[in-house]
Formats: structure tokens, C-alpha cells, sequence
């Protein structure tokens, strides 16, 4: 037989080893290794066989399962700081290098490969690209013929990563919550009707469109080597993401996929097992948070789809002016801290005084006694954040006024917000920033919002770590004489 013969099999490409495989419960692509010396390629590859099941590279597939638990770990807030989320990530890394190379390769199997021809032993059979190897963790590896060498290789275990990291995130969140998922993925509003409809709408074609973005790009064109014209069942498979897994299942169930009838070789009989079952429903689980998560947001936040468009423009905007990743200092919108300015600051000062001279309980000495009872790292046990504020700012505007001050009247913006989650600066005039009023066609404090928030949502989200105020290390405009 020649060595075109042996390219193909009644027109099925064989497998050598230089094409690569993916699993779909790893994260890199991977070349397999062939225990047979005997026959190979014109290019001199040799062909893979059914007794191989190990592969070329180091860290074989990664396992994802280990980078989801990590990912969940660290958004659950388990282990916390720098260093302890390097390490974490460090462990992942070796923990699904092993699990795969160094546990799970044994234990694989091959079916659909080709009885009727072997190399280098009776039954080391031909494996061609209909063949599959599955792995009872609950991975199924196929022929992958749209990669090819490194950089599709690189991109495709970036997508994936990503993916993995998410999900983790995604199931450390809600455990984070306690299960809650309005406390894990909603706002802080209440929407009505409409918009919670409007909302949930907006989540579902975002997500199904991008879905479809995913599978068409990384799995038709990418991992199957399609063009796009060729990329219906990938988009189909978009487009239904959400619903997949439970028709998956159902239909798996059905035709023996857990049980061992399927994928059956004249020679060899081998179900998937119950590793595959447990990551099928995994996968509905998966889903299943997605929708709930959807409509936890929907009626939490107020209208989506316009706030998303704020921000875009707002960002491009920051974009072109060069200070997207610059921290945003209220300063240079000429604003002023009530801290800077020294006549405020004295007003403010002998506001809380005189609140606290009363004698008498009230918002201000609630919020101290309890920011007092606080322990280090826990939750505060009792806070008037916001009433106490109020009370204090009440009483600084009496006070401007007694003494001809002028303060400007708008909203006073809290540079770090929301006020609940920055309790030690509810009060601490450094933080503390006076608005102009609010005029038909002009809004200051919900601008400032708009650019340092988080999110798409102004009031919704808090500051973003890059425009938050270092106030334990801020240096205030000294006190001169002509003050």
C-alpha cells in the first residue's frame, strides 16, 4: 500500500502525530504520541493508533476542572490577597497538568477507530478522525483539524481558559452570597415591569449573540476548520446555548451514550460512563444559574441596554482623551474636598461637634458607637452610614449659611462609594466632594458616577478600583494665611 493509500481511509483522514486533538473538559490542544514505529507519513509523522492514549506535551489537555475550582475559590473570597491567589493558581495549573498526563491517560479508551488495519501489533488499529477517545472524568477527545500549530493552538487554550475561569467565578460568586442570587448578580434597584422584561430581554440577546460569536469563531472555524458559510450547527448550537445541555442529556440518555452501547466498535463496545454524565450535568447546572442570574439582574437594575450605551460612549470618550486607565481625580473637574478646602473643613469638623454636644442619641453617635464595635475583617455590627451623613451634612449647610459660606448646593458625591462598603468614609471630609445643583441639561454628580463606576449602571456598582481615593495616604493642600 502507498503512502497516499495511507492517508485516507474510504475517504476519512487517518490520524499521525502531528495533527492535534482536543478535549472537551481540557483547556490546550494537544498532539498524541504513537507506541508504533513502523508505519508513517511521506512528511514522516507516524500514524496513530488505538493503543496510544498519551500525548506529545507536558501538561497533556489541562484538565479545566481544577482552574474552575480555583476561580470559584477566589471569587468565593476563601483565600484572599496576591500572593494567595498566585498560589492557588500555581496549584490549579500542576493539579490539571496531573490530573490529565499524569492520572487520566491510562485510563482512556479509543472507539470508532478503524479494524481493519493495524500497525506495529494485532491490535493496535488505525485511528482515523472519526475516532474518539473518551476519559472518565468525563472528557471526550476528537481530531481537532482547524488547528494546526502554535498560535491556533495558543488561541484556542486562551478562549478556553477564559471560559473555565468564568464558570469558576460565576459559582464562587453565588456560594460567596449564600446562595442568593439576587445578592450575587443583581442591583441595587427595584425595576419595574418593563424594564425587568426590557432587561431580561437585553441579557438574553447579548449572550445568545455572543455565544454564537464563540461557537461559529472558535469551534466551526477555528477547532473544525470550517468556512463561515459552513458554521450552522455551531451557531444553532449558540443560539441555543442555555437550552443544549438539557437537550444533550435527554437525548444521551435515551440512546445509551452513559451506559456503554454507544459508539460501538465492531471490535470494541464502550460507553462513556458516568464521568460524562456527571459533566452533562454539570453543564445543566451551568445553564440553569445563567437564567436565574439573568433574572436576579433584570429586576435589580434599571434599564440595561441604555446604561450600556452610556458607558461605551463614556469610555470612548476617556479613550480618546488618553485617561481611560488614569485614576480620575475630581480635583481636575474642579471639584473640591471638603477636607481641601479649609473653611469647610472647620465647618465640618463643628458640625459633627455640635452633634455630638447635644447629649442626646442621634444618626452621628449610632454611626460612631457602632463603627467602634467593629472587628477586622468581619462584618460591622450595627451602621447608619447614610442617616448619619445626612445628619451631619444637615447641620454643615446651617452652619455655611450662619456664616455667609458659600457651599455648593448640589449633591455631596462620595469619591469612594457605595457608603455601605467604604463605612470608615462615610463621614471623612477628605472623601467628601460638593456638587453644583442639577439644571435641566446638566447633572455633575451623576457624571462623576458615569465615569468612575465599575459598571454600565451609575449607582449601581461601585467605584472602580483605579478611580478609588487612597484617603490613608492623601496629602491635603497645606493651611496658608490667606485662607
Amino acid at each position: 500500500m502507498s503512502e497516499q493509500d495511507n492517508e485516507t481511509i474510504t475517504g476519512i483522514q487517518t490520524l499521525h502525530t502531528n495533527h492535534y486533538l482536543t478535549c472537551s473538559s481540557g483547556l490546550a490542544p494537544a498532539k498524541m504520541s504513537s507506541p508504533q514505529s513502523v508505519a508513517k507519513t511521506s512528511e514522516g509523522y507516524y500514524y496513530l493508533v488505538s493503543t496510544g492514549k498519551a500525548t506529545t506535551s507536558l501538561g497533556d489537555f489541562c484538565c479545566k476542572w481544577t482552574i474552575v475550582l480555583a476561580a470559584a475559590i477566589a471569587a468565593a473570597g476563601i483565600v484572599t490577597g496576591g500572593a494567595a491567589l498566585v498560589a492557588l493558581a500555581a496549584v490549579a495549573v500542576a493539579a490539571s497538568m496531573a490530573m490529565c498526563g499524569g492520572l487520566a491517560a491510562p485510563f482512556r479508551k479509543w472507539t470508532n477507530y478503524n479494524t481493519k488495519r493495524s500497525f506495529g501489533s494485532i491490535d493496535a488499529y488505525s485511528l482515523t478522525a472519526a475516532s474518539q477517545m473518551t476519559c472518565p472524568i468525563g472528557g471526550v477527545i476528537t481530531y481537532a483539524p482547524g488547528i494546526t500549530g502554535f498560535w491556533s493552538a495558543a488561541a484556542y487554550t486562551a478562549r478556553n481558559t477564559t471560559w473555565a475561569v468564568f464558570e469558576g467565578f460565576m459559582w464562587g460568586k453565588l456560594a460567596g452570597a449564600g446562595g442568593s442570587f439576587v445578592k450575587a448578580f443583581g442591583g441595587t434597584a427595584s425595576a419595574s415591569v418593563k424594564t425587568a422584561l426590557a432587561n431580561f430581554l437585553t441579557l438574553q440577546v447579548s449572550s445568545r449573540a455572543m455565544a454564537v460569536g464563540d461557537q461559529v469563531v472558535f469551534e466551526g472555524m477555528l477547532r473544525n476548520g470550517k468556512s463561515l458559510s459552513e458554521s450552522g450547527d455551531e451557531a444553532v448550537s449558540g443560539l441555543t446555548i442555555f437550552e443544549q445541555p438539557f437537550v444533550n442529556f435527554y437525548q444521551r440518555v435515551n440512546n445509551g451514550y452513559y451506559t456503554g452501547s454507544y459508539a460501538a466498535n465492531t471490535a470494541d463496545t464502550n460507553g462513556h460512563g458516568g464521568g460524562a454524565m456527571l459533566t452533562d450535568l454539570y453543564y445543566m447546572g451551568l445553564s440553569a444559574m445563567g437564567m436565574r442570574a439573568m433574572i436576579a439582574s433584570a429586576k435589580t437594575n434599571p434599564n440595561i441596554a441604555t446604561g450600556v450605551m452610556k458607558q461605551s460612549i463614556q469610555k470612548y470618550n476617556a479613550l480618546t482623551k488618553g485617561v481611560l486607565f488614569e485614576r480620575i481625580t475630581l480635583e481636575l473637574r474642579g471639584l473640591s474636598s471638603i477636607y481641601d478646602n479649609p473653611v469647610w473643613r472647620a465647618l465640618w469638623d463643628q458640625a459633627k461637634e455640635n452633634i455630638r454636644n447635644t447629649g442626646n442619641e442621634n444618626p452621628l453617635t449610632r454611626y460612631e458607637s457602632g463603627m467602634r464595635g467593629r472587628i477586622p475583617g468581619r462584618s460591622r455590627n450595627i451602621s447608619y452610614e447614610r442617616e448619619a451623613f445626612s445628619y451631619v451634612e444637615q447641620e454643615f449647610r446651617r452652619l455655611a449659611a450662619q456664616n455667609g459660606t458659600q457651599v455648593p448646593s448640589g449633591q455631596v458625591h462620595h469619591n469612594n462609594w457605595p457608603i455601605e462598603k467604604y463605612s470608615d468614609n462615610a463621614l471623612d471630609s477628605k472623601n467628601l466632594y460638593p456638587t453644583e445643583p442639577t439644571t435641566p441639561t446638566t447633572n455633575q454628580h451623576r457624571d462623576i458616577h458615569r465615569e468612575t463606576s465599575t459598571g454600565p449602571h451609575p449607582y449601581n456598582t461601585p467605584v472602580s478600583p483605579i478611580h478609588e481615593k487612597p484617603l490613608y495616604e492623601y496629602k491635603p493642600r497645606p493651611i496658608d494665611d490667606n485662607d
